[in-house]
């Protein structure tokens, strides 16, 4: 059988807060951005949060587990290849990520990896502060990728890790996966510090490009996105998208560039992980094979879905997928 996409990311329970604006500026927090921290630094001020915020969800998270999550829910064979730690696994809804023969996910003694997802409750835009605390993530390369399991894959899905053991493994994945296999990779603002060579070897490999434009423009040096772009695409990555957030996506391709406004949610309530909805929302566009701009629409449509609730409670489901390809005239291709 074969999987539509296999994720190869971290694994993190993410705790979403509201919280009041002195308490980030107090810290140094600046919405929108994405830290990581010790599990000193945790100690000192999950305290202080608690004094200070509101707890709204406790949620299974992670970039790519997100966007496997929310292909999953859509209908689509989904797999997954990760590490999280053994007492914490129930708690992650490894179910969401696909059967469980195709999940590759090592059980370890440690924590799994934690994510706190801060709102200032004053921002009507709702927009999210994370900070990172990677624990059982940073040994996702202790083993080697079974080559095998991801050959069964039309796509892999490769996000970011802080530690660069993970990285080195991806690295060697992409090297020894099959040309048939394609490849999606959404490097975020962690892999985007590390710059344009460490990441040469999965920019080269890459098929399908997730980025926003500050993560672009750090990627690459330039000035412009529209620069920036052009740098990959001359690289060999034949789709870029990019993610603008409230102001919508877009997608480069070779002397091309197409603009989707963002779509307005019925209820604002959390951004986090839209981006990785918005990345599902474009690739079941591509499983569907149908073209750039109504995979746009797509990944606007499921984006502005999964904030209208906390963490993965209001992702698209197969009911809401089936409408929008019925809005676009189409109908379904794959299972699910």
């Amino acid at each position: 059988m074969t999987i539509h996409a296999i994720g190869f990311g971290s694994l993190n329970l993410d705790e979403i807060w509201e919280t009041t604006r002195d308490f980030l500026e107090d810290h140094h927090l600046r919405p929108g951005s994405e830290y990581v921290r010790d599990i000193a630094w945790f100690e000192r001020v999950y305290p202080l949060l608690k004094a200070n915020g509101t707890r709204k969800a406790l949620e299974p998270g992670g970039s790519a587990a997100n966007m496997i999550a929310a292909l999953a829910r859509m209908g689509f064979e989904t797999g997954f290849y990760g590490t999280t730690g053994k007492d914490d696994a129930k708690f992650l809804r490894l179910q969401d990520l696909g059967k469980p023969q195709n999940l590759r996910v090592r059980q370890m003694d440690v924590p799994a990896g934690r994510c706190l997802a801060l709102i200032d409750r004053e921002d009507d835009d709702k927009d999210r502060v994370l900070v990172i605390l990677p624990n059982a993530n940073d040994h996702a390369g202790a083993r080697e990728p079974e080559v095998e399991y991801f050959e069964q894959a039309q796509w892999v899905h490769l996000t970011s890790f802080v530690s660069s053991g993970p990285l080195q493994a991806q690295v060697r994945l992409v090297e020894t996966l099959s040309q048939a296999v394609k490849v999606s990779f959404d490097p975020g603002a962690i892999y985007c510090e590390k710059g344009l060579e460490t990441l040469r070897p999965l920019l080269k490999r890459a098929n399908l490009l997730f980025v926003t434009t500050e993560e672009l423009q750090k990627l690459t040096g330039e000035r412009s996105f529209e620069q920036g772009a052009s740098l990959l695409l001359g690289m060999g990555i034949s789709t870029i998208v990019v993610k603008m957030g409230a102001e919508g996506i877009g997608v480069f391709v070779p002397r091309k560039f197409i603009m989707r406004p963002a779509v307005s949610p019925g209820e604002l309530k959390d951004r986090t992980g839209a981006g990785d909805v918005a990345a599902a929302g474009f690739l079941a566009g591509m499983l569907e094979s149908i073209d750039l701009e109504e995979c746009l629409l797509l990944a606007a449509a499921a984006a502005s879905k999964s904030i209208e609730g906390y963490g993965r409670s209001s992702y698209p489901d197969k009911s809401f997928f089936r409408l929008q390809l019925s809005r676009l005239g189409k109908t379904r291709r794959s299972r699910g």
